[in-house]
């Protein structure tokens, strides 16, 4: 019997041995790196027709916003023109349409008299700003020292 079993150790050893050799010579293999695709860079040509319609108002004023905006670098250009209204400030605002919406960014202050008929700049979006532009939950808004606002309009979206 002690043979038996002498031999049976050795076998059961050598099953062991070859378990081992095995699991410590394959090779393993590196995790997969998955390959992310990104979607391509969008341009957005921006505009917003401002007038008494967005505020129910009898304001004459009318204005045009015309921009760009570029998902790659997140910036939004922008020129404004007016005309008949002298505004005290204007804002770009993200909110639903009819409400008061909250400031995005603040274009123009009034130091008591029109200095320009048309304005220029640009600003770089964060991701929740660019979120509500892409959604169109961004206005423009004029204010004049007798109504806040006077005029206003949306701003629309179309790929370049």
């Amino acid at each position: 019997m002690k043979v038996r079993e002498s031999s049976l150790c050795v076998a059961l050893g050598k099953v062991l041995f070859l378990i081992v050799f095995v699991l410590l010579s394959c090779k393993k293999n590196s995790p997969i790196e998955e390959t992310r695709i990104n979607p391509p860079v969008r341009v957005y040509i921006i505009t917003a027709r401002i007038d008494k319609k967005g505020t129910n108002t009898n304001a004459e004023g009318t204005g045009i916003l015309n921009g760009l905006y570029d998902e790659g670098s997140n910036q939004l250009s922008y020129t404004l023109s007016f005309k008949n209204i002298a505004p005290s400030l204007i804002t770009i605002r993200s909110g639903i349409k009819g409400s008061a919406g909250e400031l995005v960014k603040e274009i123009y202050k009034s130091k008591g008299q029109v200095s320009a008929l048309e304005i220029t700049g640009g600003f770089t979006l964060t991701s929740l700003q660019e979120r509500n532009l892409l959604k169109g939950l961004w206005f423009v808004a004029m204010n004049t020292v007798s109504a806040s606002p006077d005029i206003s309009g949306v701003l629309t979206l179309k790929q370049k």
